[in-house]
């Protein structure tokens, strides 16, 4: 079983995933075509923190604010990409046919 940076260090996620989303708007914000390559700083608070908590954070008024794609293209940039079909936020990441 795989465990998140803040489930190992029992920590809440709540803050710590917008903060690596504020850190990382450049990247992922909507005004920003195309984004640039992400700074380092970025990808290291995103994989510390780890996209399940990022994902739990994100509400409608963040997805107001930032591409959800773009968002799913700096996890996997950043080596924590997002499995076909994950809900993050309200998104659905997608993906191919699923087989029942």
């Amino acid at each position: 079983m795989l465990l998140w940076s803040s489930q190992i260090e029992g920590k809440p996620c709540d803050s710590s995933g917008i903060e690596v989303l504020i850190g990382c708007l450049k990247s992922i914000g909507k005004e920003f075509t195309p984004p640039p390559t992400p700074a380092e700083g970025c990808c290291f608070g995103l994989r510390y923190i780890g996209m399940k908590c990022v994902c739990e954070v994100i509400t409608k008024e963040t997805e107001a604010t930032i591409d959800m794609q773009k968002l799913v293209n700096l996890a996997a940039y950043c080596g924590r990409p997002l499995a076909p079909h994950t809900q993050c936020g309200s998104y659905l990441v997608p993906g191919g046919t699923m087989i029942n």
